[in-house]
């Protein structure tokens, strides 16, 4: 079954048991029918072509379990809509969501933080090859607050600010794929860490002038620019791609999703790179490449208490 809009998804997922098989398509798309439960290859199959009975421990299961769907009482077709909306390009906020497909407002927003969870369970492969690798903040600005609230920026050291969130993120050249996450200062402050675990060693690493780099030096190739001194490129050195993601993100924060709370905005940081990386595919590859990595379930007490 192929779509290509909104308006054949809607039309070729007419009932329950479609969207179901379809599903299990993309889910067991070798073949073989495994169980969530236990991993057992063989189950009995109910009449209503939905559940199934595994042989070997006893338990029903669908093609929604263990997965960011399972336990929703919402119609299906409700969910392949929700991923087609928020694979737009800059997403799409839970107040417009709930209207589209006919939700209450905290239920859309609890469908997309489910999909975003499981945008968090894409493959973490090193990234390798030529990385750009920058830093940006996320938060208010500080003209913009009450003169009591403002912060005094004059007083403080390094590149962290205490009323602003960073956000990490590098750009593999060879692929054009990024990868963001949101990291605490003390996290900021060694660096190292998180570039040796997420790019393999060796690597060509492009930075801006920031000293706090100084330390990749040992284990990557790094040529900077001075951003300092108004240079953004000299050459092939440049971080340019990655500055780029960060006006999509920016730009998608601000305009679609307005306020975005710490406690979740690695959430959406995920959601900005999975839609940025799957940028070249077609809507219905896109969903299948959400479907694929869906198997991660969200609950939304665990998600409040976050």
């Amino acid at each position: 079954m192929t779509f290509r809009n909104i308006i054949e998804l809607a039309t070729k997922f007419k009932t329950e048991k479609d969207c179901h098989q379809y599903l299990a398509a993309q889910r067991w798309d070798t073949g073989v029918l495994e169980c969530p439960h236990c991993t057992h290859d063989q189950a009995y199959v109910f009449k209503d072509g939905i559940r199934y009975e595994c042989k070997k421990c006893n338990l029903q299961f669908t093609a929604k379990t263990k997965t960011f769907m399972e336990g929703s009482k919402l119609p299906t077709v409700k969910w392949l809509m929700a991923l087609y909306l928020v694979m737009h390009k800059k997403g799409i906020s839970s107040v417009q969501l709930a209207k589209d497909v006919s939700v209450t407002q905290k239920t859309a927003w609890f469908m997309l933080q489910r999909i975003r969870a499981a945008f968090s369970n894409d493959s973490k492969e090193s990234l390798k090859g030529t990385v750009e690798i920058d830093e940006t903040f996320v938060g208010g600005k500080n003209k913009n607050r009450h003169y009591a609230k403002r912060m005094e920026y004059k007083e403080l050291t390094g590149r962290t600010f205490p009323d602003k969130t960073t956000v990490f993120g590098m750009y593999e050249r060879e692929t054009g794929k990024v990868r963001a996450m949101v990291i605490s200062r003390q996290e900021f402050r060694s660096l190292a860490r998180i570039v040796t675990y997420n790019i393999q060693p060796g690597s060509t690493l492009m930075t801006d002038d920031w000293s706090g780099y100084n330390a990749l030096d040992k284990m990557y190739t790094r040529h900077s620019i001075d951003h300092g001194k108004w240079i953004y490129a000299d050459g092939d050195i440049t971080t340019n791609r990655v500055e780029n993601f960060w006006s999509h993100f920016k730009r998608g924060l601000n305009g679609t999703y307005i306020s975005v709370s710490p406690r979740h905005l690695n959430k959406y940081v995920k959601e900005f790179e999975f839609r940025f990386n799957n940028r070249n595919f077609d809507v219905q590859q896109q969903i299948n490449n959400v479907l694929s990595i869906g198997n991660v379930r969200l609950k939304y007490k665990e998600l409040i208490a976050a």
